[in-house]
């Protein structure tokens, strides 16, 4: 009987121990991701964001209340969309979420999580309300996993869904080839470079009544703006996230991602484009296309290799799409601008002497050198990089520059410049800085046919300057006469800026010769009074061809090109509502007394 009872005894003390080794394997295969990976192989990857609100300023000025997430743990500074998070395949992730509440008083102080849409996560990190985890205001939590494929995801709050998402809760997530390697995936086509463009579309009667604190009807959805990573035309054509650029023989990656609730159709102008994978996925073969419908929540990657130059649109065959409120042209809708091969790129910084050309570093003398809000560049470098013959004249202390297409001339410390031979009156004057010869860089470089550019991030000016085309812009688009000159970028108003106003340009304040200006499709004075015999002036300020005709054809500028203007004197009282042809719903009225 005793050793009946030992074999008893054995047998249970062995089913106990297979059961708790059977135990802790179950715990251990079973625990959430950042338990499994603390001794893994990847790199790990952090962030933090705050959930908070702010505000959204589209192109008609119109401001949006929105809520998001944000890098800075300071009520107030959400950005729409959230900041774009970038991991390489293999890297384990860890983004804690901390919830500081929105800096707008008098609101409910919400719960919100994040959802990582496409990426195969555990429960406890799915970031749903009833599975996982809500982060209350005031408290934190960090989501941990694996990225095991390179792909295009988003982020967005999965607490009700509905208005979380509309109000801007939502961001890219991308997913890089293993060690950040220009690979759509590990192994996978190359590329020169690539965008991310998170299409959104927003009504504008929801966020008011968010920040009203007022209830709406959710089944009551019209939108009315439509945007490209938190930007719609014509912004997007001066944000470098939503500008694509490149020269010919190169090729783009271009993600895209709906996180709204519309389905957009995208088309591309002047190529074709290869569908290369879905949601994350490579496509098991590839879509030769030259437009793409993406679905709520869907994401496409689009490979671009071009083969012609110019200047051609991306944008939404949805009409509706490309509106602000109801005028055209507007919302999804950029520009692709392709260079020629024989192109040249060059990146300055403010205070820095290192410069790129063609991503070749070389080191000035004398660096850029910011100015109040103009930038200054030294005079021979600029002449030089952009193809000019650069003439010193000591005696008038002055340098002239002679293209093929274009002379200029201009004075240290004068506002004189004359540009193929006409006489302009420059807001900023060269100068002499430290025994260098400074040359405000936007009036120079645009006028010599480059493109300027400015990155806020990054504090980055870039030049692309295309010789190839150079001459035929000029006499496509100026009919021969001084190259247009952009004063401001729209949508980066602290761009380190050049003077670049077209000539001696009549003051706004002026009761003589009042100014309209036209920016952003818009007519700046919609009902302007005025005396019989005042003289009108329009300067285009825009990055679009426009036109000021009357209605019943008493005066019409024709086309007025970007830095152009035209003036008309009214002789005879009455009231003159005038539009431009190719944007017809910009109107506004002379009243003549």
């Amino acid at each position: 009987m005793g050793n009946g009872y030992s074999k008893k005894r054995l047998m249970r003390i062995g089913f106990f121990l297979v059961f708790a080794l059977m135990i802790s394997l179950n715990c251990y295969i079973g625990k959430p991701a950042h338990a499994a990976q603390a001794d893994g192989t990847g790199e790990i990857k952090r962030f933090h964001l705050y959930a908070t609100d702010g505000y959204l300023t589209l192109p008609d000025k119109t401001q949006v209340y929105v809520w998001g997430y944000s890098l800075q743990n300071e009520k107030g500074t959400a950005v729409f969309p959230a900041p774009t998070l970038t991991v390489n395949e293999g890297d384990q992730v860890e983004v804690t979420l901390t919830n500081i509440g929105p800096k707008k008083e008098g609101i409910k102080r919400v719960a919100h999580t994040i959802h990582f849409h496409g990426l195969d996560t555990d429960q406890a990190n799915d970031g749903v309300p009833h599975t996982s985890e809500a982060i209350l205001v005031g408290d934190s939590f960090t989501y941990h996993f694996t990225a095991t494929h390179a792909g295009t995801y988003f982020y967005h709050c999965h607490v009700d869904t509905v208005e979380h998402l509309q109000m801007g809760m939502q961001g890219a997530f991308i997913v890089k080839a293993k060690d950040g390697v220009n690979q759509a995936w590990t192994g996978g086509p190359a590329y020169d470079k690539e965008y991310t463009f998170v299409l959104n579309e927003i009504d504008p009667a929801w966020h008011k009544a968010v920040e009203e604190g007022k209830p709406y009807d959710r089944t009551d959805f019209h939108p009315r703006y439509w945007t490209i990573n938190g930007k719609a035309y014509p912004d997007t054509e001066a944000d470098p996230t939503t500008m694509i650029e490149g020269k010919v023989g190169e090729t783009v990656l271009v993600r895209l991602i709906n996180s709204g609730y519309q389905t957009h159709s995208m088309h591309l102008h002047g190529s074709h484009f290869k569908v290369i994978a879905s949601d994350g996925r490579p496509l098991p073969e590839v879509l030769e296309k030259d437009t793409i419908n993406v679905g709520p929540g869907e994401r496409y990657d689009l490979l671009i290799t071009f083969t012609q130059s110019g200047e051609f649109p991306f944008h939404s065959h949805n009409i509706i799409d490309n509106t602000n409120n109801g005028v055209y042209p507007g919302g999804l809708h950029t520009m692709v601008s392709i260079a020629s091969a024989a192109s040249k790129s060059i990146v300055l910084r403010a205070g820095n002497a290192d410069v790129q050309i063609d991503g070749k570093a070389i080191t000035l003398d004398s660096p850029p050198q910011l100015i109040g809000d103009t930038t200054y560049v030294p005079l021979k470098f600029i002449g030089n990089q952009l193809g000019a013959d650069v003439q010193w004249i000591d005696a008038e202390r002055s340098v002239v520059y002679t293209t093929k297409d274009t002379k200029i001339q201009l004075w240290i410390d004068q506002n004189k410049v004359v540009v193929n031979g006409k006489e302009l009156t420059m807001e900023q004057q060269p100068i002499i800085q430290n025994g260098s010869s400074m040359v405000p860089l936007r009036f120079v470089s645009e006028n010599l046919g480059a493109k300027v550019s400015y990155d806020p991030s990054t504090k980055a000016v870039t030049l692309t300057y295309d010789p190839d085309q150079h001459g035929k812009d000029m006499n496509m688009d100026m009919g021969g006469q001084t190259p247009a000159s952009n004063p401001s970028i729209p949508g980066t108003p602290d761009m380190p800026n050049v003077p670049s106003t077209p000539a001696n340009p009549p003051s706004q304040n002026s009761s003589e010769e009042p100014v309209v200006t036209i920016d952003h499709s818009t007519f700046s004075v919609k009902e302007l009074t005025v005396k019989a015999g005042t003289k009108v002036t329009w300067v285009n300020k825009d990055n679009m061809t426009h036109t000021v005709t009357e209605l019943n054809g008493l005066f019409d500028s024709r086309n007025m090109y970007q830095g152009d203007q035209w003036s008309y004197t009214f002789t005879k009282a009455g009231t003159y509502t005038y539009y431009c042809s190719t944007h017809p719903s910009m109107e506004a009225k002379i009243i003549v007394e």
